[in-house]
């Protein structure tokens, strides 16, 4: 329902717009943290990168909360993943995902692993999905894991935030 201010003397009501303000910034942000939770589970349906140019691009929303919030829903998308690889949540579809090929090359390289996940989640190479479902089989340590998606995270979405307003001076 809209905030609405009563007129004097006519019985009439008008919106509010200036409440209307935080009510889009609010909206804005769950929106945000929604679709960051719902493209790291279903990714090729849904692209939080996609999102985020269009926030930056159509909005004047602060880079802060739309970078924050989506970190935190792709981190908890991915722990969700990380889980499935170890075996604790119990979701075939997911650990199909991981193939023994990408789990060979991380266990001959062990120390190199952290490096992987960085190297997914900042530049997406490999893709992300597959590589937290294969450290979850592999078992990195959660907090490190978890650690890591987020810096590389907010590498990533903090560039594509500011991508749209570097380039458009240039045009």
């Amino acid at each position: 329902m809209l905030p609405r201010a009563d007129l004097p003397g006519e019985g009439l009501t008008r919106v509010d717009f200036e409440q209307l303000r935080s009510l889009g910034a609010i909206a804005l942000y769950a929106t945000t943290f929604v679709v960051a939770l719902v493209s790291g589970l279903v990714p090729y349906v849904l692209s939080f990168e996609v999102f985020v140019l269009a926030v930056a691009t159509l909005t004047n929303a602060p880079i802060a909360p739309i970078v924050g919030l989506g970190v935190l829903g792709q981190a908890i998308t991915k722990y969700i993943l990380y889980l499935a690889g170890t075996g604790t949540l119990n979701i075939s579809w997911v650990r199909r995902t991981a193939t023994s090929r990408a789990a060979e090359a991380f266990a001959r390289h062990p120390h190199a692993s952290l490096g992987v996940v960085l190297s997914s989640a900042a530049f997406a190479v490999p893709p992300l999905y597959p590589t937290s479902v294969i450290a979850g089989t592999l078992r990195l340590p959660q907090i490190a894991f978890v650690l890591v998606v987020a810096a590389g995270s907010i590498v990533r979405y903090s560039a594509l935030f500011l991508a749209p307003k570097l380039i458009r001076p240039l045009f």
